[in-house]
């Protein structure tokens, strides 16, 4: 791996340095990491940059130009912050609040005796919450992620894990490599009444993706294996999101059930297809500023309505 590679928009010597800094760095020197963090991110990452400009014009038709980049702008920045919180608690050279709104579903989700599958999207930061999520959740949660792009991260991530599973004795992580029959392994763990949360609004890497019409022309695409497997295992799904409501305070926020057709022979999946992208959208609409996903999700089409 050369030094420009690990000095990239995903390499590991920016975190590296960034970890070292805070554990010695105090808290007043926040805004001036996030703010550099964020003008060296904002200018590297010409693609990423791109990919969430152009999903903001597409999910607000009546935004200009500049208000898209504005707005693109404001989701680097909002990643930056939540990126260092989590470092904090990495370094532990800080601490975050939490609250968890929707406690009804809440406690259902943590009374239910069978499998549930946790629908979630990249807000907040999931690494961070899952661990504490599953400490006051009382049951096992096994989180989904996505590998890192350079082996360098990857083991980086590797090691914050591992001692979050140990700290955490409710919190597995379970990565999602090519090659690996991971849709397998979920299907049994919520047969056996696990519960498993995936983030469902990001297609990268060689995973299978699926477009659906959203209203207006609006298209919104999406990754097929969680769906699938919330088909084939029957399992109830829980949307979950995690939210910045300001320095270093979090909300999780649940909603109830999420009621999908029943699945029928010979049928594709376009029924369950609209109320899964729906649970997403209704979120990531109102708080398009906190939704960390720098790859193309959005288009209109010709003529779509706002």
């Amino acid at each position: 791996m050369s030094w420009r590679q690990r000095f990239g928009v995903y390499g590991d010597l920016p975190t590296r340095l960034l970890m070292r800094a805070l554990e010695s760095a105090p808290w007043f020197v926040e805004p001036v990491l996030v703010a550099v963090w964020t003008a060296l991110f904002f200018l590297l990452a010409g693609k990423q940059r791109r990919a969430v400009a152009g999903n903001l014009r597409a999910l607000f038709p009546e935004w200009s130009e500049l208000r898209a980049w504005a707005g693109a702008y404001r989701v680097f920045r909002n990643f930056a912050a939540t990126y260092v919180d989590a470092l904090r608690c990495e370094t532990k050279s800080g601490e975050v609040d939490w609250v968890i709104e929707g406690m009804d579903s809440f406690e259902q989700l943590a009374g239910t005796s069978e499998g549930c599958l946790i629908l979630t999207a990249h807000m907040g930061n999931y690494d961070m919450a899952a661990p504490l999520f599953s400490a006051k959740f009382g049951r096992t949660v096994y989180a989904v992620r996505a590998p890192e792009r350079e082996p360098e991260m990857q083991r980086i991530r590797e090691a914050e894990l591992r001692e979050k599973e140990r700290l955490n004795p409710h919190f597995r992580s379970l990565t999602n490599h090519d090659g690996e029959m991971l849709g397998v392994e979920l299907a049994r763990l919520l047969r056996e009444g696990m519960v498993v949360a995936v983030q469902g609004d990001r297609v990268i890497f060689e995973v299978s993706p699926m477009e659906v019409d959203i209203g207006g022309g609006l298209m919104m695409k999406l990754p097929r294996g969680p769906l699938f497997l919330a088909r084939i295992s029957g399992a109830p799904v829980f949307p979950l999101f995690i939210l910045r409501d300001g320095w270093r305070r979090y909300r999780v926020k649940v909603f109830p059930r999420l009621e999908l057709p029943p699945r029928k022979r010979g049928r594709g999946e376009d029924a369950a297809v609209q109320p899964w992208a729906g649970a997403i959208l209704e979120v990531v609409k109102p708080h398009w500023d906190q939704w960390f996903v720098f790859e193309p999700v959005f288009r209109r089409e010709e003529g779509g309505a706002g």
